[in-house]
């Protein structure tokens, strides 16, 4: 047999949530289950996106356009940058990886929060890359300070989820500027904003004030979450055309396929369905957190369009429970809050069934 990297023999796969079919066949379960574990949109996609992929589906024998500037060009326009600024990537995850085969050497260190989203640590294993963790503040939040104080020749890429993920956390425009003004630019600064829709609090600033202030950034966005195209992955990178054109020598041609980018286009210009999401998730975000604080439990102040939960020790009963009875949440344990659950945002009625199962199982 082949030996693989003695260092990809430490590396343990992503836990992700589990899914619709998996619970179904594992718990014996026919009826409706109520999935708020994996932080997708619950209202489906687009209608606009649906009806340009029927539209569409007889072309998928054939390539998507080569250079995808038609998508980029969209998101250009978006984001009042210019389209050589955009990198496409299967999902952000890609966008991330990208970044690890232009800048990162076997024995290169990155820096990450502790916890954070996992997969900047799982690319760092593949790449037999080092990582730097730094714990995050009492506040739960990034230690920008303490990575500062991290930081070391060795040190070529800083790995931030801005809002954090799991915990929902934001850093406000302060914060930002005062660690920018101590960061060199030989350090790329990757702003991860997959939740970056979701934030309402106008102290936090949007990640492409960090591409004014410094070059060395590259902000990280998506369309599976406030857009609805998870299942499509499709996600992309926005950052100086030298950075931009450099994780583009390193992307595979042809990496996002015809309906993604398809639906990519469709979901931009669907404005209302955004503000829908973006409505239904600050309102089910709020009678949430009034709600579970009500009944005593700790529920950390989030930007995304998830909350994290402190049960303390029913967390895991609770967990089980709900399980049982079709409610899908998400444990913390692989992010070290063994105490925690992460609950995506549902539709109204999801989120009520929910407060009425907890309910009945605390006795309420």
């Amino acid at each position: 047999m082949p030996i693989p990297k003695k260092y990809l023999q430490r590396i343990v796969p992503y836990p992700p949530g589990k899914s619709l079919e998996e619970v179904k066949k594992e718990l014996g379960i026919t009826g409706k289950i109520i999935k708020l574990n994996s932080n997708e949109n619950p209202l489906g996609p687009s209608p606009k996106v649906l009806s340009a992929l029927k539209e569409h589906l007889s072309q998928i024998n054939l390539y998507p356009q080569a250079s995808y500037f038609t998508l980029k060009e969209a998101i250009a326009k978006r984001w009042s940058v210019f389209p050589t600024q955009v990198v496409l990537g299967n999902g952000s995850n890609e966008v991330i990886e990208f970044v690890f085969k232009a800048y990162l050497s076997e024995g290169d260190e990155i820096i990450v929060s502790k916890p954070s989203f996992l997969m900047y640590e799982k690319f760092a294993q593949i790449y037999g890359v080092s990582i730097k963790e730094v714990p995050l503040t009492k506040e739960l939040k990034h230690d920008l300070k303490g990575i500062i104080k991290a930081l070391s020749s060795k040190i070529k890429a800083i790995f931030l989820d801005h809002p954090h993920n799991p915990t929902g956390s934001t850093l406000s425009r302060e914060e930002w500027d005062e660690f920018l003004e101590k960061l060199e630019d030989d350090v790329l600064l990757v702003i991860d904003e997959a939740y970056g829709e979701f934030i309402d609090d106008p102290s936090v600033p949007s990640g492409l004030e960090f591409l004014k202030k410094r070059k060395a950034a590259l902000i990280l966005r998506t369309f599976s979450k406030a857009y609805g195209l998870a299942g499509l992955r499709l996600g992309y990178g926005i950052a100086s055309e030298e950075i931009a054109n450099t994780l583009e020598k390193v992307r595979q041609p042809f990496n996002v396929n015809t309906l993604a980018v398809i639906a990519g286009l469709a979901a931009l210009e669907d404005g209302e369905y955004l503000r829908k999401t973006i409505d239904l998730t600050l309102q089910g975000r709020k009678y949430l957190t009034e709600i579970l604080t009500k009944f005593g439990f700790r529920v950390y102040p989030s930007q995304a369009n998830f909350i994290m939960v402190d049960f303390g020790e029913k967390c895991d009963a609770i967990y089980q429970e709900l399980l049982h009875r079709g409610i899908l949440l998400r444990p913390l344990k692989a992010y070290g809050f063994t105490t925690c659950l992460r609950i995506t945002i549902g539709l109204p009625e999801e989120n009520e069934v929910l407060i009425s199962n907890l309910r009945e199982i605390l006795k309420l």
